[in-house]
């Protein structure tokens, strides 16, 4: 297992960039390192997954127009109030399962047309980071349905490009790679990629798919149960045997879009950030001195826990479900005082994820129409006591954290695997995983505190908030909060 740094450059104003072909060179690195280190394996396949809806924007020669947009950069926010005025939410809903938001890929591409028209002019190509990787690797342009779902302008009623949509936009399809299922063998690596990479040309390349769909995979097996997905961002993925078609609001504004699993759907909850949260304030300590100073969530809260006094609505710049509200994109820390100290602070940040976590939990309980009595856990905030156990008590269910060191790439091992017939089947695939996992209940004298907040606190937020940040949002300089 090899990790790198992305390489990311950061503005002020909140958009964040990949330089393509450091992004190339940073994953043929790590392969590179990853395959010295199995001298003695054959590599059957390589399979690929990543992040949503961060877009690369390539010429006809397959060449960077452009750096590429991050998933959680701030532009789009204006094309996401043109897709309301002009089609709806309730048609881009019925028709993508996705609630209208700035970040899907579409609105990217649709900026560049409108802010860097030279660069839209030129490009050709628009595609994921896996797409990316799977063209360096065998040349093809090839993506799969749940990357594709995360333009919002995939149609899950067809797993195709919605010719509705993107005529709507102006833009021709043919931008867009071919979309296939995932586990599906879509080329092989070719003689400069094995150059690039130490891979043995021919190796099978197949699609795996989103990195949160992948790890849910991996986590939950064959088993029908929600797996919260932590990380940078958390999101609860909850796997259904059909597409459900409906207004957005009907879904508590969850996206519902194709699995990895062919025949399959997922409706996936946007909770929000996560350790990105930690990582803002850890910054915030920081930055006066400039020096480094990690800390480890569960050496800063004290133990044995007790309500921080503190109520956060953690959106912290990207709208989360169920309260879908672009003007709730803030966030928000309430109840500080000067004697407030960081520890309560980066737990108070903790509790308003779990806050999110548990209403979209609610409204799971709503889609399926039974109660949900255990989460499934995959991810970094796995190893932390302090996360686990305020999970726990915010929802009041049993967590189950899934001990898996990268559940995202084995989805993706996994899918290749089938791609390269080493798995029958999908199911085969899923039942080869071994799940071990640790179990947190609810302290019910911590759970009935946290049930009072929510219930009288938390869910009056999205009303307060809505009506304040509409003023800070006319006011901000240079749109922002946008």
């Amino acid at each position: 297992m090899r990790r790198e740094e992305t390489p990311t450059t950061r503005h002020s104003d909140g958009r964040a960039e990949h330089d393509v072909d450091a992004l190339w060179s940073t994953m043929a690195r790590a392969i590179a390192s990853t395959v010295a280190d199995i001298p003695d394996h054959r590599i059957a396949a390589v399979g690929l997954a990543s992040v949503g809806e961060t877009g690369v924007p390539l010429d006809d020669a397959g060449r960077p127009v452009r750096p590429a947009i991050a998933w959680f950069d701030s532009r789009g926010q204006e094309q996401a109030d043109w897709w309301t005025e002009q089609v709806g939410r309730d048609r881009v809903g019925r028709i993508t399962g996705q609630p209208i938001d700035a970040h899907y890929g579409v609105n990217r591409l649709l900026w560049l047309r409108e802010h860097e028209p030279h660069h839209f002019e030129r490009t050709r190509h628009w595609l994921s980071l896996a797409d990316l990787v799977i063209l360096r690797l065998t040349g093809e342009y090839v993506t799969d349905f749940t990357l594709a779902s995360r333009t919002m302008v995939f149609d899950q009623r067809t797993l195709d490009w919605s010719d509705e949509l993107l005529s709507v936009a102006g833009i021709d399809r043919s931008i867009f790679p071919i979309a296939v299922a995932s586990g599906t063998r879509v080329g092989v690596v070719t003689e400069k990629a094995a150059a690039d990479t130490g891979l043995s040309v021919g190796t099978p390349v197949v699609t795996g798919g989103h990195d949160r769909l992948c790890a849910a995979y991996a986590a939950r097996g064959n088993e029908l149960v929600p797996v919260d997905s932590t990380g940078s961002a958390e999101a609860l993925v909850m796997p259904i045997d059909a597409y459900i078609e409906g207004d957005p609001s009907e879904l508590g504004y969850a996206a519902c879009y194709a699995d990895v699993v062919p025949g399959r759907f997922v409706i996936s909850a946007r909770v929000g950030y996560a350790g990105a949260i930690i990582d803002w304030y850890r910054r915030l300590l920081e930055a006066p001195t400039g020096k480094s100073e990690p800390f480890s969530v569960d050496d800063v809260v004290d133990w044995p826990l007790i309500f921080s006094g503190l109520l956060c609505y953690p959106s912290f710049g990207r709208v989360v479900a169920p309260d879908w509200d672009p003007a709730l994109a803030g966030g928000a820390i309430i109840g500080l005082d000067l004697g407030n100290r960081p520890s309560q602070i980066v737990q108070g940040l903790i509790e308003g994820v779990g806050y999110v976590l548990r209403a979209n939990v609610e409204w799971l309980e709503r889609i399926v129409g039974h109660r949900v009595s255990t989460i499934r856990v995959e991810g970094a905030m796995v190893r932390s006591r302090t996360w686990m156990q305020l999970k726990a008590d915010i929802t009041g269910r049993h967590v189950q954290g899934v001990r898996m060191e990268e559940a995202t790439a084995l989805g993706a091992a996994l899918l290749a695997g089938i791609g390269a017939g080493i798995y029958s089947d999908h199911a085969s695939a899923a039942a080869s995983v071994r799940h071990e996992v640790n179990d947190w209940q609810p302290t019910p004298e911590l759970s009935r505190i946290y049930d009072d907040v929510f219930e009288d606190g938390f869910r009056q937020l999205p009303r307060a908030l809505g009506r304040v940040a509409s003023v800070l949002r006319r006011n901000s300089p240079d749109g922002a909060l946008d």
